[in-house]
């Protein structure tokens, strides 16, 4: 049989190593994983390229004086399978083939020098390799050789590149994440070999995804003494102390860019409490857990500020200078046999180091920030957003941040920490909204210059002082927990005096330590702890003991109902107990799904109890097993569910729904996707159930345009070619393109799209809310129309018409499409303003713009017939009542307003999810409810028909 050439071996080999090349169509990326090179170049194809080189009717060993097997063994044992499939894939001419079979394989000295340098291990310098083989060839193997010389990292390591041009990062996808005052974050996934614990001698054996932080270095940063300081507090802090960020390492490239390398976070607590749970935990289960996590992070200040020893046994202190939420990392983990969340603290960009030796009375100073070079930062909200710089009007730094004496300390760490934790009880207290407000208190105070801060900058020669909303904020907080349960009030009294007497004091000398502020945390903790599990109640109701403790025994219709049973409300309550964050309802009003932060949970028909007590179980329920990702967004139909996850990992995960509203519906059938692109933020399903669509957020940047997909669920299931039963699965990569989904680009950031829906022909309803900023709560609103059989999108813009005192509602409501009338929809602006427009410009529509009187309008709901009914209250209840309402036909009426029913136990204040759905000719409103437990969730509603209506 006749040999190979070494031509037809070279192009062979090649297509074999370029198929397992990672990134492969980008050439200035694509690199070969550790390995890939030895299983190629395996026994047969090693045989083959040593006889291609050798005369024919020559052996081996006669032509290279060893025998076939010696020189496998010493490809083997000389680590050459990389070189060589260097020289391979850059098609070396065979006489540099031999040149590297004799002098590197065949000839007995180990290892081979050439100009000073041992050659054979990549990467290779080019002024050896010119010294072994001829230019060209050199050349040739110099710009092949970083596809072969991908970096290894080394977790709690440095790993340093002198010249970029010489190996490739192995990166198999890189994710933006956020932007810091000094670098980008970004998620990385390192590929398969190329992440090494020297501790415990192995290497990740499967894709590992981390977080990786980019700085550009300044002129200061090459001092070694001043980075092992930083090394030294990042990684001693991550080993000792658990609610400090790890440090998995770091990688400096070149003479500009330096890395740092940390375990993927599901988000930050400003994340946390402002996008992703907006609402406040309902349970005091929850709200402990919360208390509990802020305990740990006074715990990891603690430990920055008295804690951290160096190897010299000096006191190594640590002032972190930047401590607000959007610091503190959330993390999901199993401690003692319970999912728990671990606040750590991150961002050291602004950070001081002291080290105080303690037999002299000496002290070293060094600011981290020397080292890099700040980025340009972006203005946001000013109680939201990085600090502008140390000494800058940053939300949470203390007083002394804007004094021209350098005092700053440990003092104004524990002061951001108290500012961070009344934010929280604030969230604790009232979910987002709350939030905002006490941000707007704070800075329209008269004296606070237009600043969001916790102290009142005086003027003409006088101190600065604690901000008095301080104060006025907590007393409203104590008062409603107490509302609740005095106990809870005592609990929040306790801690939020403690904060206001011992913390937030301008004499530094005078503010408790971050242990101090721990323990107060831990005796928070243990007060709600005793509480024990009761309900969260709403403000007090008007009604008798009798109907209070015969909750659900008094499901009557309204005495007001025309006819007996329009108007009758039905309801039940969740057998499970758990803190849900969201809650669906298919449109067919067949299915209901629930959820928190991991578990998803369906119910149906199937679920209702024939027992007094009115309670639904759960018919399916699925539990999320990766720890760093959340769920995000939760759509249902009668056919499919559709969540995607926030976090390390932005999946999208399609459940076929087996059986409908049957006995036989689960959530054991699934797909799960992998995006390109950054999360989902907002996702819907057409009425057919044979489209999604979901908006999706630019890849560099959350504030650039967004995009929307639309997307086939059968081809989208396809796609994934087979249902998932474990999450330790490969999930398959989605990639947009080709007839079964379209991406557009819209013309708005994905954060701003706050609905999208689809209307029964198929057309999508969007709508644009730019944020609200803290110094004005003026803005617009924008809705978008897509029709279903182009791609023409008409924007309709709201304009707001000022501040409206009277009502601190956002300016956009609600809205629901029509069903007979194309491209014509209903929505409400400020909770009290109802318009009627048509979204196709014809010049003939002028729309209708109607004040509801009497009433604040929360969700809208159109039936087949075009009817309009909401869900909302009086102007002077908390009640939830369900209303129609009737839209005038001339210019100069008004809308009238019809009370069909009061939704026992649900007030203005409640999370509610409503469809309208007909059965036997009878239409029903199906309404679901995020509720504290021992409080009903879902009601059924019956409207009747038309003419019972009339």
């Amino acid at each position: 049989m006749a040999t190979e050439s070494y031509e037809h071996l070279c192009h062979r080999v090649y297509g074999q190593i370029y198929q397992r090349l990672q990134n492969k169509d980008a050439e200035h990326l694509r690199f070969a994983t550790k390995g890939t090179a030895k299983k190629v170049l395996h026994r047969d194809n090693l045989l083959t390229f040593f006889r291609s080189l050798a005369p024919p009717r020559q052996n081996l060993e006669e032509h290279f004086g060893v025998s076939e097997d010696e020189l496998l063994h010493r490809v083997h044992r000389r680590h050459l399978y990389d070189f060589l499939a260097v020289l391979i894939f850059a098609r070396c001419r065979i006489e540099t083939a031999r040149t590297f079979a004799f002098e590197l394989v065949a000839q007995d000295a180990w290892p081979v020098w050439r100009k000073g340098k041992e050659v054979g291990q990549l990467p290779a310098g080019r002024e050896e390799l010119v010294d072994l083989f001829d230019v060209a060839d050199a050349d040739m193997f110099v710009s092949t050789q970083p596809c072969f010389s991908a970096i290894i990292l080394r977790k709690r390591e440095e790993v340093r590149v002198a010249d970029p041009g010489s190996q490739r990062l192995p990166y198999l996808n890189e994710q933006p994440l956020g932007n810091g005052s000094f670098g980008n974050v970004v998620r990385v996934r390192i590929a398969k070999g190329h992440f090494f614990d020297p501790q415990t001698k192995t290497e990740n054996a499967e894709p590992l995804d981390i977080a990786r932080k980019d700085y550009v270095l300044s002129s200061d940063f090459p001092a070694r003494g001043e980075r092992e300081i930083m090394e030294k507090i990042l990684t001693s802090s991550g080993l000792a102390c658990d609610n400090i960020l790890e440090n998995f390492g770091s990688l400096e490239i070149g003479q500009n860019t330096y890395s740092l390398f940390m375990p993927l976070a599901i988000c930050d607590l400003r994340q946390y409490m402002m996008v992703l749970h907006k609402m406040s935990p309902r349970t005091i289960s929850e709200k402990a857990k919360i208390i509990d996590s802020a305990e740990g992070l006074a715990g990891g200040l603690n430990f920055l500020h008295s804690e951290m020893k160096t190897s010299d046994k000096e006191d190594l202190v640590c002032y972190h200078m930047d401590l607000k939420p959007s610091n503190v990392l959330i993390f999901r983990e199993e401690r003692q046999g319970k999912e728990c969340h671990i606040w750590r603290l991150s961002d050291f960009g602004m950070a001081r180091v002291k080290l105080r030796r303690k037999d002299q009375d000496v002290e070293r100073e060094k600011d981290f920030n020397s080292w890099f070079v700040r980025r340009q930062a972006r203005p946001s909200d000013p109680s939201l957003s990085a600090t502008l710089n140390r000494r800058g009007e940053g939300t949470y730094l203390a007083p002394e941040s804007i004094s021209s004496a350098r005092s700053m300390g440990t003092a104004s760490d524990v002061w951001s920490l108290a500012c961070v934790l009344s934010v929280v009880f604030t969230y604790l207290g009232g979910g987002s909204d709350a939030v905002e407000q006490y941000q707007d208190a704070r800075m329209n105070h008269p004296k606070a210059d237009g600043y969001d801060r916790f102290f009142i900058r005086n003027k003409i020669f006088s101190l600065s002082k604690a901000h008095p909303e301080i104060h006025k904020w907590h007393d409203r907080l104590i008062r409603e927990a107490s509302k609740r349960d005095a106990a809870e009030g005592e609990a929040v009294q306790y801690m939020l005096r403690y904060l206001e007497n011992g913390v937030f004091d301008l004499d530094q000398t005078k503010r408790r330590t971050a242990k101090d502020v721990q323990a107060a945390l831990l005796a928070t903790f243990k007060k709600y702890k005793s509480l024990g599990e009761v309900e969260l109640k709403g403000p007090p109701e008007k009604s008798s003991p009798a109907l209070r403790n015969n909750f659900f025994k008094n499901l009557m219709p309204l005495s007001r109902a025309k006819s007996p049973g329009q108007g009758q409300v039905e309801g039940w309550a969740l057998s499970l107990s758990q803190d849900f964050k969201g809650c669906d309802i298919s449109p067919d009003a067949s299915l209901v799904v629930y959820w928190t932060d991991i578990k998803l949970v369906l119910y149906s028909s199937q679920s209702l109890s024939a027992g007094e007590a009115q309670v639904v179980s759960p018919v399916a329920s699925h539990e999320l097993e990766e720890r760093d990702c959340i769920w995000r967004t939760v759509v249902v139909t009668s056919k499919y569910l559709i969540a995607s996850t926030t976090g390390a990992s932005f999946n999208c995960f399609i459940f076929e729904l087996e059986g409908g509203d049957s006995v036989d519906v689960t959530l054991d059938h699934w797909y799960r996707l992998t995006l390109p692109l950054p999360e989902i933020y907002v996702v819907a399903i057409s009425a057919d159930c044979k489209l999604m669509s979901c908006i999706l957020r630019d890849r560099e940047d959350e504030r650039h345009p967004g995009l929307l997909l639309t997307a086939s669920i059968s081809g989208l299931t396809a796609y994934a070619k087979r249902p998932r039963t474990s999450l330790t699965d490969s999930a398959v990569v989605f990639e947009p393109g080709g007839e079964l989904w379209r991406l557009k680009r819209i013309k708005c950031s994905a954060p701003e799209v706050t609905h999208l829906s689809f209307s029964v022909q198929g057309e999508q309803y969007l709508v644009v809310q730019p944020e609200l900023t803290a110094r004005s709560r003026e803005h617009r609103i924008t809705i978008l129309h897509v029709p279903a059989t182009c791609d023409i999108v008409t924007p309709v813009i709201i304009e707001s018409q000022g501040f409206d005192s009277s009502n601190t509602a956002g300016l956009f409501t609600t809205i629901a499409p029509f069903r007979i009338q194309n491209a014509t929809c209903a929505f409400v602006t400020r909770e009290k303003y109802l318009h009627i427009q048509s979204l196709v410009d014809d010049g003939v529509s002028p729309g209708v713009h109607k004040d509801i009187r009497h009433y604040r309008v929360l969700k809208l709901m159109m039936d087949s017939d075009d009817r309009l009914f909401a869900l909302g209250t009086t102007s002077a209840n908390q009640k939830l009542l369900l209303l129609e309402l009737t839209v005038p036909r001339s210019p100069i009426g008004n809308v009238s307003v019809k009370e069909i029913s009061t939704l026992p136990g649900l007030l203005y204040s409640d999370e509610v999810t409503q469809r309208i759905s007909e059965e036997a000719g009878d239409k029903f409103v199906l309404v679901a409810a995020l509720v504290a437990p021992n409080r009903r969730a879902i009601y059924r509603v019956r409207l009747g028909t038309e003419n019972e209506s009339a």
